[in-house]
């Protein structure tokens, strides 16, 4: 089985789009066509429906898609293992956070890591929980650090720490927030794809509240700046907001109610091989959070 056809396949298959994958394949329109019509022949059955605009998978398609990951991702493997043999100590790792551990938890433990390790390629990449996870399903990453449980079952995890929520405001502004109040106050929120705001909405459901005002940012350092602004109330990880309670910049609200705890993973994929850079970082985090140990990937959430 042609290694290029597969990608090409694989290619199409994500993009949706013939076009655009001929362009990233560096193919003209006819050769991806003729190659997914070559797969086909091959495997003995159509992968793909073609229409004039819109290409989707049949069964065998979607089937097809995920051996043809796997494929590669071997080939990957086996590549990145015999340049470890070639090489020596070189490596590299290709790293993914979302924001809350990527802004806060992990620079200084990179920063420890190139100083240990300076002959390794170090990739770093901060996203969306559901992007990046997707990113370390497809082998574009070896790993990554993400608040909350990924949407797919096919990734391996380890739990780093616990983080708790915690809801904040400008000093003077919501000293003490009455539960007959929270209706009325504003509330700061993160973008639809945080972790977070799907613990906050899930916890306000619960409790009854429905603001009247709502307000959405991205990340947690705009959501940090718009409570510090005294723009409403702002629940965020106790990571992001340790240096703003001390200064005094932000104040605890008391919301009258536990808030959740967010649990932070690194997730990597179970039939991953990892080299010396991967594992010298999952070293890393194992020492500096010895929980990580611990496989969670069966746990019910």
């Amino acid at each position: 089985m042609n290694l290029a056809f597969l990608k090409t396949f694989v290619t199409v298959a994500e993009l949706r789009h013939f076009a655009r994958a001929a362009a990233i394949c560096s193919l003209s329109q006819p050769a991806v066509s003729h190659q997914i019509a070559q797969l086909e022949e091959e495997v003995g059955a159509r992968l793909l429906n073609r229409a004039a605009r819109r290409v989707s998978l049949t069964v065998a398609g979607e089937i097809m898609l995920e051996e043809a990951r796997r494929i590669l991702a071997s080939v990957d493997r086996a590549r990145d293992r015999m340049h470890e043999v070639a090489s020596g100590a070189v490596g590299r790792i290709r790293l993914g956070a979302s924001a809350t551990p990527g802004l806060y938890l992990l620079p200084p433990l990179l920063a420890q890591y190139r100083t240990a390790h300076p002959a390794y390629e170090l990739q770093f990449q901060v996203g969306a929980l559901d992007e990046i996870a997707e990113r370390v399903v497809r082998n574009d990453l070896d790993m990554a650090v993400v608040v909350g449980r990924p949407p797919t079952a096919e990734l391996r995890m380890r739990r780093l720490l616990h983080d708790r929520l915690v809801a904040v405001a400008a000093p003077g502004s919501h000293d003490r927030a009455p539960s007959s109040s929270l209706n009325q106050e504003c509330w700061i929120l993160r973008e639809e794809r945080s972790s977070t705001r799907r613990e906050l909405e899930a916890w306000l459901t619960k409790r009854r509240i429905v603001p009247n005002q709502t307000m959405t940012f991205n990340g947690p350092d705009a959501v940090k700046r718009a409570a510090m602004a005294g723009l409403g109330i702002a629940v965020l990880s106790h990571l992001t907001i340790r240096e703003e309670l001390k200064a005094g910049t932000l104040i605890e609200v008391n919301v009258q109610g536990t808030l959740p705890t967010q649990e932070i993973f690194v997730i990597d994929h179970p039939q991953k091989h990892h080299g010396a850079a991967c594992s010298a970082m999952l070293r890393l985090l194992a020492t500096a959070f010895p929980e990580s140990s611990r496989d969670h990937t069966r746990e019910k959430g």
